[in-house]
């Protein structure tokens, strides 16, 4: 009997720890982050003449769109964090980022995701397609994305290129692996721009 009543002790005590830890877990706060622009708005002085830039549409790879913020464990290994989220979608987020760091680049307030088509008719589009975004939390940003610019009046690109962008993270915390997420979409943008200006200045 008193062997019977230890294990129900033991079972009855094993329950109720597993009861707390999970009731920890699912109460633990959740932290929200959104990307950012490498400069703050700024009234334009000048426009590159006569390009009104549309943004997008972003594609991004199926396992990292989703509204948790996805890591690399390894090679081949994924983790999803449901503790550390996206605050809106994440293509979205990286559409706007890119047409904020450009307009800024490029003195221009005619640049804008390619869905704010309604502030000013477009003369060309840039066609993002991010086949990476990711890393390891106490590693580096990967950024590995084929992007061209197009006419609005022709489907042709005028420029079509890879990058591929690593940024170190300072510190495995997820603010600054989104911090590097953003320096790493800041590289993108000056890419970009250099492009946009050849083209309007051949």
């Amino acid at each position: 009997m008193g062997r019977i009543f230890l294990a129900v002790v033991f079972v009855a005590s094993l329950s109720v720890s597993l009861w707390i830890f999970g009731c920890t877990r699912r109460y633990l706060p959740v932290d929200f982050y959104t990307l950012t622009a490498m400069h703050e708005p700024q009234p334009a002085r000048t426009s590159q003449e006569g390009m009104a830039i549309a943004i997008g549409p972003v594609t991004i790879p199926a396992a990292i769109d989703r509204s948790q913020i996805v890591t690399r464990d390894g090679t081949n290994k994924i983790r999803l964090s449901e503790n550390h989220r996206w605050a809106g979608p994440l293509q979205q987020d990286i559409a706007a980022v890119l047409a904020d760091n450009i307009s800024g680049l490029l003195k221009s307030e005619r640049v804008a995701p390619f869905t704010r088509e309604d502030l000013f008719e477009p003369t060309h589009r840039i066609i993002v397609d991010i086949t990476r975004f990711d890393g390891q939390l106490d590693k580096e940003i990967i950024l590995d994305v084929v992007w061209s610019i197009k006419k609005i009046t022709d489907n042709k690109p005028l420029v079509m290129r890879r990058s591929f962008v690593r940024e170190t993270i300072s510190s495995p915390t997820y603010d600054d692996f989104v911090a590097a997420q953003s320096k790493a979409l800041a590289t993108l943008s000056e890419e970009i721009a250099d492009s946009l200006k050849k083209l309007s200045n051949p």
